[in-house]
């Protein structure tokens, strides 16, 4: 499934506008967090989601009207218990949603999209600036985004005030850094201006170690909720397109120093479902040395020991094992490779959103 970014940038590039509906503020138990997205067509089809609900369907009725007036606007909600009672709903908070037409026709538009579908799939990080109110009204929309480099420096920018890129420098690596959409208030020329700002990093991309029953049911139900894949075993018969349709790439090669030949990075989640103790071993000896933000291993606590002092005796810091997740997955009771496999994406879910 193509992300909000690539479809905008197959919209513009094909000369069609579009409208944007970013969640630029949340409190409560609103069901999206600011920076989540759903991009709105002139059709009426979309692609993303800011929760559902009446919220969504009230941004829907109103996308129509901002893509005609060009005009941006954010409107407020607030999912009091009267409201939630009324609509059966159990989420409630305040939410506002920043609505935005990306018109056709602007070549730096559409190359900012291009360069964050890049960062996406290939590494690296920046921030996407976007102006969403100064003194409360919405800003000219041809000049409101900027796509700011890991320094500060601007990539490509439509703004017509330079010296906001020289007034967000200092947020660029904290807001890098926590991974994390928010909304920076700021004061130019005697104005407030509200910026969001959204760091744009690569994909969060789940590794598979291990092509068996496990990983055929992890796999498809780590793309649905937004990983990009990637699966790798040292069997042709089981690493293959046929077992694996929605992997993004399939790696066919030895467990022994396969990691150096993967780009692991502090966005990675390593799931370690090989076949047996030696494989294990040997992809969680690697694991250990990378910055991935997840290292997950199967095995009962017997087999985890039995590795732990293994490694430990090979010389392994017991503290570089403690950053692993085993036996994997959340402890729901799951047996069956279904149940294991959901109770692994709950985990990898849990991690992403930072409760852990």
């Amino acid at each position: 499934m193509a992300s909000v970014e690539e479809e905008i940038v197959r919209a513009l590039s094909h000369n069609v506008p579009v409208t944007l509906a970013t969640v630029v503020h949340q409190a409560g138990s609103a069901p999206r967090s600011v920076g989540a997205k759903m991009l709105v067509r002139a059709d009426g089809s979309s692609t993303g989601t800011i929760g559902g609900g009446s919220v969504e369907a009230k941004v829907l009725q109103e996308v129509g009207r901002v893509m005609e007036s060009g005009e941006a606007q954010t409107f407020h909600f607030e999912l009091t218990a009267k409201n939630l009672a009324e609509e059966g709903s159990i989420c409630g908070g305040k939410v506002n949603i920043f609505v935005e037409p990306l018109p056709a026709g602007i070549p730096d538009l559409t190359e900012i999209y291009q360069n964050i579908v890049k960062i996406k799939k290939r590494g690296g990080g920046s921030l996407l600036a976007t102006i969403v109110s100064v003194d409360g009204a919405p800003s000219s929309r041809q000049r409101s985004k900027a796509l700011i480099d890991q320094t500060g420096g601007p990539i490509v920018s439509l703004l017509d005030d330079p010296g906001l890129i020289e007034e967000l420098r200092p947020e660029t690596g904290r807001v890098l850094g926590e991974n994390r959409a928010e909304i920076l208030t700021i004061e130019r020329r005697g104005k407030q201006v509200e910026v969001l700002l959204e760091p744009i990093v690569s994909d969060a991309t789940v590794f598979i170690f291990g092509c068996g029953h496990i990983s055929v049911c992890l796999a498809p139900l780590v793309k649905t909720v937004g990983f990009a894949l990637v699966v790798a075993d040292d069997r042709p018969d089981f690493a293959n397109r046929e077992r694996f349709p929605d992997a993004d790439r399939i790696v066919m090669d030895a467990f022994e120093g396969l990691l150096e030949k993967l780009k692991i990075d502090e966005n990675s989640y390593l799931v370690l479902v090989t076949r047996g103790h030696k494989h294990d071993r040997s992809v969680l000896e690697q694991a250990i040395r990378t910055n991935a933000r997840y290292i997950g291993m199967i095995g009962s606590r017997r087999k985890v020991r039995m590795l732990y002092e293994n490694l430990m005796e090979k010389g392994i810091p017991e503290d570089l094992l403690q950053r692993v997740h085993a036996p994997i997955g959340l402890d729901i009771g799951a047996e069956s490779p279904e149940e294991i496999a959901i109770s692994i994406l709950a985990e990898l879910i849990e991690v992403r959103a930072g409760k852990q």
